[in-house]
């Protein structure tokens, strides 16, 4: 959950850098539109080519990156290798899908195409899951490495802890991980409580209550001599 955290950090921070990029070149602008969408596209599209494994929202890519399958497998895509020939062959390979992903959601975003921000980061936390897994022991199953860095950077962006860990489990068919998952997910909404991503976002109460919470210690011996002096 926290390294899931880290990357969602390092995204908000290069997504705050690419929008004030764009409004450099005065693109968000309703006039300027057209412009702006050919400029996130052409990087959108130039990752793909690089990455395909980075194209589309990544909801039917998820299988393939999780399992480090061949790009051979890949759907909606051709070439399936990309211009370079690029595949999944090892941890780094993987985090090098994972940070191209970051990059094409933030210019997606910024471009102002569709795609969003839930399935996109889930599958960029798949492969940063499966970059995780090669650094843990073998007592940590690569399912629950995959799902709770998804989970972790999925929440750490739109604050839903509950609902991602649902989605995430009965998606993967893996309802047993359901406690690991809501615990990675709580870690990441705990460490990222003040980083404000999505402006409609409503201010949590209760984490302020969690993080801020004192406890007041009330002398029993006190109240019943008030309790004596009242009588």
């Amino acid at each position: 959950g926290l390294f899931g955290a880290l990357m969602a950090y390092c995204f908000a921070l290069f997504h705050w850098k690419n929008m004030e990029f764009f409004a450099m070149l005065d693109l968000l602008d309703n006039k300027r539109a057209v412009y702006r969408a050919w400029i996130g596209g052409i990087f959108v599209i130039l990752l793909s080519v690089l990455v395909p494994h980075t194209a589309f929202w990544g909801e039917e890519e998820i299988q393939v990156i999780a399992n480090m399958g061949p790009a051979k497998d890949l759907p909606n895509i051709w070439p399936t290798s990309g211009l370079i020939g690029f595949e999944m062959s090892d941890p780094w390979h993987a985090f090098i899908v994972g940070a191209t992903k970051l990059i094409a959601i933030s210019f997606t975003v910024a471009g102002g195409l569709r795609g969003g921000y839930i399935f996109p980061l889930i599958c960029s936390g798949s492969a940063f899951g499966r970059f995780l897994y090669h650094f843990l022991p073998d007592t940590v199953p690569m399912q629950l490495a995959v799902l709770c860095t998804a989970a972790g950077m999925n929440v750490a962006i739109t604050k839903t802890s509950l609902a991602t860990t649902l989605i995430l489990s009965f998606l993967a068919g893996e309802q047993c991980a359901i406690p690991a998952i809501l615990m990675a997910s709580i870690c990441s909404l705990f460490a990222t409580s003040y980083m404000p991503f999505i402006k409609s976002q409503i201010t949590r109460s209760d984490i302020d209550h969690s993080l801020f919470h004192e406890e007041h210690h009330i002398k029993v011996d006190s109240v019943l001599e008030d309790s004596d002096e009242e009588h």
